[in-house]
């Protein structure tokens, strides 16, 4: 998990670039995992009704998360800067590579490391950003059960996992009541 002051310095890195700007806070703001990134299509977007919707989810179960104001404004920029760009391959994919084509995990993984590395953060990896969007989200009084949905979790459980540094003792007596 990133405190705050290191994921805003990952934003602060990549604040020059709308692409990895929209990326880092997509991951910060949505709690997607990188394969639902990298499947995003523009049409997953809902500016008018505020949504995100996540069709390539893990076991294919479709989820609709809302789009926070932060992370609206960054993919409109984006958005907007992509649709100048020239070279267009992948028309329905959101995020594009330089050369117009999807970006795949592997890039987007790169991508990620490299403003970790601009930013001075040790901790580094995609799944980091999900852990902090989870742990942020609960700190702040986000019903576990709403964090389930936000993450595609099936289980409580797997969900309780990622709030572990957070707070102990709220995932302890959470467990105790799961009897």
């Amino acid at each position: 998990m990133l405190f705050k002051n290191e994921y805003k310095a990952l934003l602060f890195e990549a604040q020059g670039n709308s692409r990895d700007y929209a990326i880092l806070l997509t991951f910060l703001k949505s709690g997607i995992r990188e394969s639902e990134l990298a499947a995003l299509e523009i049409e997953d977007i809902d500016f008018v009704h505020d949504t995100l919707r996540v069709r390539e989810g893990k076991g294919k179960k479709e989820r609709t998360i809302p789009l926070m104001p932060e992370l609206k404004r960054a993919l409109q920029r984006y958005v907007g800067d992509r649709d100048r760009q020239a070279n267009i391959v992948d028309d329905e994919t959101l995020f594009l590579a330089r050369n117009g084509t999807s970006l795949n995990p592997s890039s987007i993984r790169k991508l990620v490391r490299k403003y970790y590395k601009k930013a001075g953060v040790r901790k580094s990896g995609v799944h980091t950003l999900r852990h902090t969007f989870s742990a942020h989200n609960v700190n702040n009084g986000m019903p576990i059960a709403d964090l389930q949905k936000v993450l595609g979790h099936k289980k409580k459980e797997t969900t309780l996992k990622y709030i572990h540094a957070v707070n102990t003792s709220l995932r302890e007596t959470m467990l105790k009541t799961q009897a």
